[in-house]
């Protein structure tokens, strides 16, 4: 091995190394197996949950920047369930037709209740290394 990363050495890299967990779904006294969300869904899931509206004309125009964070949980939670180890999936036509609803961000919040989603959502940052962690950002701030 070289004393920098070589193109070789990268090229046979697992960037994409998988952990895998459960979640404790305890209303329903279940257990629901979840993995790491790759990168790219994670950001692809940021920027869908960002909308910007403009109003006014030209030389007022404001714009207006919005975060849908039930979206953004929803989209990782989704992306986050462990299809390899349970056939229950949030986009499953079965499901989508339980709810009536078109896609499976709709149907999240049917699902599961305001503090599971959170809890859920925050298993997932977890093992998927994205979860935010306050007292690093407040040490930043305060610094």
């Amino acid at each position: 091995m070289s004393e920098f990363l070589t193109m070789e050495e990268f090229l046979t890299m697992n960037t994409q190394a998988e952990e895998k967990g459960e979640w404790d779904w305890k209303r329903n006294k279940v257990k629901l197996p979840i993995r790491s969300v790759p990168g790219d869904v994670y950001y692809k899931a940021r920027k869908n949950a960002i909308k910007v509206s403009v109003t006014g004309k030209k030389s007022k125009a404001e714009r207006k920047v919005d975060f849908d964070d039930l979206r953004y949980k929803a989209e990782i939670i989704i992306a986050g369930i462990d299809t390899e180890r349970t056939n229950f999936r949030i986009d499953s036509q079965q499901v989508l037709a339980k709810f009536g609803k078109i896609a499976a961000i709709d149907v999240v919040p049917c699902i599961f209740r305001p503090n599971e989603i959170d809890s859920l959502f925050e298993a997932i940052a977890e093992i998927s290394d994205f979860a935010e962690d306050e007292e690093a950002e407040e040490a930043v701030k305060n610094s």
